[in-house]
Formats: structure tokens, C-alpha cells, sequence
């Protein structure tokens, strides 16, 4: 199976609070206050009951909660096994909307029934709700199932989502179902189903079970009906952990230092190869100096039309933008025990110097010991920039001298004098 796009996989459990956004200019239920009275064989244990609390995890996902729902809509309603589907048959306004985030989001901020499911209720029952609603245009438009969470294993989230894909009527007719343990949370639903409605009056009912049907519980709530103390029909122990749980619990245990570690080398080694020249060592002692002057291509104009360069003039750099009369350049191969410590050397002798590497160490950690050997930082060099300086062998100290470079490159010690 092709690998899930885990961006848009992490964002499926951030809090849509756009959903509820009409809700929260309403007094709040009794029901919501006291939770749903269970009979004995459906009651949880008191491990399952998650009471409210606003801790960091749910104010991050309130933060974020518009944006990253709207991405968690549409990875569910655009993938079945992993793979992303488009119809085949759709083309131009209908494909934009149908990959619209969106759309997906101005649907979420008009829902007006909330239905709390789990993949432990029948899915007969799922799959003909689905298709009620995927059916109908005003039911789409106002109805949002919630599941809890999926399976506390690394296949459970792909499962799950096989699992709600393979309910559904068909690619281009779905429902709109997300995974928001927050919501299981905030309304205190420790069972499936719940429907909570708001009814044409503006006040918000709920009904527990499957007695109803969708449309049935729907039409009680609006009638004034509406009761979270009975249970109509069947109800279901909710499979599903809750996330935000098993967030907190690895948040807790989980090893920040090492991931962070882990980040700055993964980093590090993009930047090594982006940024590097690997000349040779040397083998022989070399001085020599080298003139940087550059033939100008073409004629170069100020904005004012005064020609600044000619073609074929020579331009010395030095002369141009004169070194600092103490700067120096080192470039050396941190690899190599006997070059660090003639760096050292030379930096006693030339305080001013900026360090280079051919190559730079293996892991950030080895550019930190390094950075805090030679009390300097140490920047690593381009191929362009070693032409520049005219080096093609390391360690070398590249000094100013009027109109040239004075270039120093030492000879490798034997092996019994390192």
C-alpha cells in the first residue's frame, strides 16, 4: 500500500470548533451538564470517562482547528486503501469543488447535527446513515459524524479510514465524517450513537441509540423530543481510544531531547550536501600566490546609463573590494586529525581568520565539538568559491598580498611526528 501522506494523517485529530461555532451562542442543556445516563451493561469503566479540561493539547487544536479540519476532511473523503481517488468522470467546477478544502470547511461551519459513532456499531447501520445523508443535499450540508479515535497501533489510523471509505455509497457520494476525540470530550458521549441536533427554535436536543434511525431522531429533536436520560433502540461501547488520552500519555514519556537531536542531524546532513568541496589532502608542502582578476563578458551599465565595466577589461577584485589587511582564509578537512591542529596553529599566529571545511563533519554534534575546539565557527565551502580563491589542496591559508593571494599549503606530517 502506498504511504499516507502523515501531514494531512496528524491534522485529523485537531479540533473543529467552527462546527459547534452557532452552539456556543446558545445556553447550554441540562444534558450536556449532568452527561448521559447509562444502563449498567452499557457503562464504561471509569478509565473510559474523560471529563473536560482545557489543557495545552486541546487549546492547540482550537488554535488550529479550521485549517487542519478542513485537510482531515478531505484526505477521508478523497482516499480509499491509501490512495488518492478522483472520479474519473468529474472535470472542471465539479473537480474544484470536490477537492476543495473549502467547500469542506463552509459545510462544517453550516452543520447543524452532530452524530457520534463507532466503528464497534453495525455497520449496516453505518453504511445506510451514510447514504442518507450522502443523498440528500441539506442533510450533507448539516450533518457531521464524529468517531473518538482509531486503534492505539501504527496500522490503526489507515484501517480505520479503509473502513470508513469502504461504508460509503461511492467515491463521488460520501458523507462527511471526522476524528475529533474533543468533541467526545467537551459533550461528555461515552457511547454510540449520540445525535445532538439543533432544532428551527435554535434550542439543541440530543438522542441516544439507534431506535430512530437518523431522520427519525431528527424529526423528534425538532418536535421538542429530544431526551439524553432514555435510551431509544440499541447503543454500543465505543471502540475507539480516546486520542487526546493517548496523546498526553506519550507526551509524557516520550523523548524530546533525542527527537530533537535526531531533527538537528537530519538537517545537518541536508546541509552537508548542499555545502561542501571535497579537494584533496595534500601530500606535498606548496606556496604559491594566485591573481583572482576576471575577465568582464560583457559591458556592464549603471542605472543612470555610465558604463561601469567594459567588455574584455580585467578586473582585480583586490583592487576593487581590498581584503582587510589582517583577514585571513583558512580551508581545511576537519577529518583529519593533523589539519585541525594545524588550523590551531595558524589561528595563534593570524587572529583574524574565517574557517572553512572541504567537508563538514559527520553530525551537528561533531560541528559543535569542533566550533568549540578551534573557538571559531567554522562555515564550509563552495566548488565556486574554492576556484576563487585559487586552492585545489587542503589545509591552505589564503592571505592578501597587493595584487595576488599569497596561498600556504603545509605538507602532511610523517606519521611518527603527528
Amino acid at each position: 500500500m502506498p504511504p499516507i501522506n502523515m501531514a494531512q494523517v496528524q491534522s485529523i485529530v485537531q479540533r473543529s470548533d467552527s462546527i459547534m461555532r452557532s452552539a456556543g451562542q446558545q445556553k447550554a442543556p441540562e444534558w450536556e451538564k449532568r452527561g448521559v445516563k447509562l444502563s449498567a451493561s452499557d457503562r464504561p469503566t471509569s478509565k473510559e470517562f474523560v471529563q473536560p479540561a482545557k489543557n495545552d493539547l486541546q487549546r492547540f487544536a482550537a488554535e488550529y482547528a479550521m485549517e487542519s479540519n478542513a485537510q482531515a476532511q478531505a484526505f477521508l473523503r478523497k482516499r480509499v486503501h491509501g490512495v488518492p481517488v478522483i472520479p474519473p468522470n468529474l472535470h472542471g467546477k465539479a473537480l474544484q469543488e470536490y477537492v476543495d478544502h473549502t467547500l469542506m470547511h463552509k459545510e462544517e461551519m453550516q452543520a447543524k447535527t452532530l452524530v457520534f459513532i463507532s466503528m464497534n456499531m453495525p455497520h449496516s447501520i453505518l453504511r445506510h446513515w451514510f447514504k442518507e445523508v450522502a443523498d440528500n443535499q441539506k442533510l450533507f450540508q448539516s450533518t457531521v459524524f464524529v468517531l473518538r479515535g482509531w486503534p492505539n497501533k501504527p496500522e490503526g489510523l489507515p484501517d480505520i479510514i479503509n473502513q470508513v471509505n469502504g461504508l460509503m455509497p461511492s467515491f463521488k457520494k460520501t458523507a462527511n465524517v471526522e476524528i475529533n476525540p474533543i468533541e467526545f470530550t467537551d459533550h461528555r458521549v461515552n457511547l454510540a450513537p449520540v445525535i445532538i441536533h439543533q432544532a428551527p427554535d435554535g434550542k439543541w436536543g440530543s438522542i441516544v441509540g439507534d431506535g430512530d434511525g437518523l431522520r427519525g431522531a431528527i424529526k423528534a429533536i425538532n418536535a421538542g423530543k429530544g431526551n439524553p436520560h432514555k435510551i431509544h433502540g440499541q447503543t454500543w461501547k465505543i471502540a475507539e481510544p480516546n486520542m487526546v488520552t493517548v496523546f498526553e500519555k506519550k507526551i509524557k514519556t516520550f523523548n524530546w531531547k533525542k527527537a530533537e537531536a535526531e531533527a538537528k542531524n537530519r538537517d545537518w546532513q541536508e546541509v552537508r550536501m548542499r555545502i561542501g568541496d571535497k579537494l584533496p589532502d595534500s601530500r606535498r608542502g606548496r606556496f604559491y600566490t594566485y591573481n583572482p582578476s576576471i575577465i568582464a563578458t560583457a559591458t556592464i551599465r549603471l542605472p543612470s546609463g555610465k558604463i561601469l565595466v567594459h567588455k574584455g577589461q580585467m578586473l582585480d577584485p583586490l583592487t576593487a573590494m581590498p581584503f582587510g589587511w589582517t583577514q585571513s582564509y583558512i580551508v581545511f578537512n576537519p577529518a583529519q586529525a593533523w589539519q585541525v591542529a594545524q588550523v590551531e596553529a595558524w589561528e595563534s599566529t593570524y587572529p583574524n581568520v574565517v574557517m572553512m571545511a572541504s567537508e563538514l563533519p559527520a553530525t551537528w554534534g561533531a560541528e559543535n565539538t569542533l566550533v568549540d575546539r578551534l573557538q571559531h565557527p567554522v562555515y564550509g565551502i563552495t566548488p565556486h568559491l574554492a576556484q576563487r580563491l585559487g586552492i585545489n589542496r587542503v589545509p591552505a591559508l589564503i592571505r592578501p598580498d597587493g595584487k595576488v593571494l599569497s596561498i600556504t599549503v603545509p605538507k602532511e606530517p610523517l606519521k611518527d611526528s603527528q
